[in-house]
């Protein structure tokens, strides 16, 4: 007992110092930085500052409001009193972007990120990351996308026709549904299949619980956040304490991992066997196989090639990115399209133009009004509406448009001090109405027939929004993420009529990793989409 009363005491004044150093560094940081000469809210609580709000409002409601309250370069206070810069203006978003490097994610967010999805291309920085991304880079080329679209058709062809069954089994010939929950699984199944050659086979309902299918549910249940879960990211040492989250997390991880190693493994012998040749098969084409094939290139050096945990932790990687956001973004299209009956009308009709159903990916890409429509989604829902960095050196951040501090003094540029947080609201750029119009908020597909001049400044990879971000921490993979993304709409939309089964005001955003619906008075049924699938008679 008394070794214990020992134990517990040393626990406890190591978290007193470890809080004491916390707090003496944070309020180092709030008088010092110069940030402090910013307008912005007044904080209203010493340890969370203003992240409790935050977290209450609706994703980016409390930003949009505070921007126009304040301005386009602003500051506000995060966990233990914080200084954070808030921006939209346009240049200074593309110099934290484009100087990458300087403007890293903070510790607390590449925790975060890692104890779900492991040190992969999202987590990593410095070179690191560089190596990463030249050796991940050509399996997300274009000709690569061209060939990986007649799995996402076929995968949503096998959807439309699990739909078209149930419907045909209602005395209506309807069928209502979650949209988000086929969405999910039809993803899923294309992630494997084109990620690492792995059969998920969600859609069958008939199949037995697949492993690695559960080690993802469970990572992701594991993680959703807590206070606790929060407090861990900002104060190190609270990662120590042993939880049940944590145990459950490690060893969904630990399945995660050996399975990655035995597709590995796979992709090795087979691109051993062939010579490293490409082949017209589904093991040569997947991006795992491919980004074996580069990292064995004879053009990359030795020191620059990923090690086989570097590889491992793009599994997860890629079941994220190529499965969370695609879900979120059709999921949220079709949402859109049931508020606009005349756009779903002329959506379907420029479908319906195609002879076949199984287009390439230079015929989807050439249906002009389907690329408006995923690109006013993207715009509008924005997958994961913020983005966070922290600055690595003291800097001095240029500005399209002057701007007033809280003394007011006309400035033309932000100083910035190392250590100093930056969000990026990625959902308020997409719809400030100083960029885009005073019809900023509105679905309007046709708006990108002639977008306002003050869009080309924004420093996005693809579209002038922000969507996939820009600079070298761009999106890698958002060619793969458009594609399949007009696969699917391409294929469900010729076939069905959509209809929200509630009233739109009963639907409401949450954001876990990326932003999905719920239904207001039943939030404890968790996200979901509720439709109506009507087949298309022609």
């Amino acid at each position: 007992m008394h070794v214990v009363l020992q134990v517990l005491s040393a626990l406890i004044s190591a978290l007193l110092v470890v809080a004491v150093v916390n707090v003496a560094q944070s309020a180092y940081q709030y008088y010092s930085s110069p940030l402090r000469r910013l307008r912005g809210p007044e904080m209203p609580s010493l340890l969370w500052g203003n992240m409790q709000e935050i977290w209450a409002a609706d994703p980016g409601a409390l930003f949009g409001k505070w921007v126009k309250q304040y301005g386009a370069v602003i500051t506000f206070t995060g966990f233990l009193g914080s200084r954070r810069l808030l921006t939209t203006d346009t240049k200074a978003i593309s110099h934290i972007l484009h100087n990458a490097y300087d403007y890293p994610k903070p510790d607390e967010t590449r925790y975060n990120i890692a104890r779900m999805i492991g040190p992969g291309i999202l987590v990593v920085e410095g070179h690191q990351h560089k190596q990463q991304r030249k050796v991940m880079s050509p399996a997300f080329a274009p000709s690569h996308m061209r060939e990986l679209t007649t799995t996402f058709l076929d995968k949503s062809i096998q959807l439309r026709d699990i739909l078209a069954a149930e419907c045909a089994m209602n005395p209506d010939g309807a069928l209502r549904t979650d949209a988000l929950s086929w969405l999910n699984r039809v993803t899923l199944d294309i992630i494997g299949l084109t990620g690492f050659n792995y059969k998920f086979d969600s859609l069958n309902d008939n199949g037995a619980p697949n492993e690695l299918n559960v080690a993802f549910s469970k990572i992701f249940s594991a993680g959703s956040s807590s206070l606790f879960r929060i407090m861990q990211g900002y104060v190190p040492i609270l990662r120590l304490v042993p939880t049940i989250q944590g145990a459950t997390m490690r060893a969904a991880q630990a399945t995660m991992s050996r399975i990655g190693y035995n597709l590995l493994n796979e992709s090795r012998t087979f691109l051993e066997a062939s010579g490293g040749e490409k082949e017209n098969n589904g093991r040569s084409r997947d991006l795992l196989s491919l980004l074996l094939r580069a990292n064995m290139s004879t053009d990359i050096p030795e020191s620059q090639r990923m090690s086989d945990e570097d590889v491992i932790a793009q599994v997860p990687t890629f079941l994220v990115a190529g499965h969370e956001t695609t879900a979120s973004a059709v999921t949220w299209l079709l949402y859109a399209i049931t508020k606009e009956p005349e756009v779903q009308k002329k959506l379907r009709e420029e479908l319906l133009s195609v002879a076949t159903e199984a287009p390439s990916l230079d015929e989807l890409n050439a249906l002009p009004y389907l690329d408006m429509v995923v690109r006013e989604t993207l715009r509008i829902h924005t997958p994961v509406p913020n983005s966070i960095r922290v600055a690595g050196k003291d800097d001095v951040i240029p500005t399209s448009k002057p701007f007033m501090d809280k003394n007011g003094v006309v400035c033309d540029s932000i100083r910035i001090k190392k250590g100093d947080s930056i969000t990026i609201p990625l959902h308020i750029m997409n719809t400030d109405p100083s960029i885009w119009g005073e019809d900023a908020a509105e679905f309007k597909p046709e708006r990108w027939e002639k977008t306002p001049e003050a869009v080309s400044a924004i420093p996005g990879v693809w579209g002038n929004i922000m969507t996939f971000l820009g600079g070298p921490r761009a999106c890698i993979g958002y060619r793969f993420s458009l594609a399949e993304t007009k696969a699917l709409v391409f294929t469900l939309i010729r076939a069905f009529e959509v209809e929200l089964a509630v009233p739109h005001e009963d639907l409401a955003k949450k954001t876990s990793v990326v932003q999905r619906p719920y239904l207001r008075n039943n939030a404890a049924a968790g996200n979901q989409l509720p439709i109506i699938f009507r087949p298309v008679h022609v």
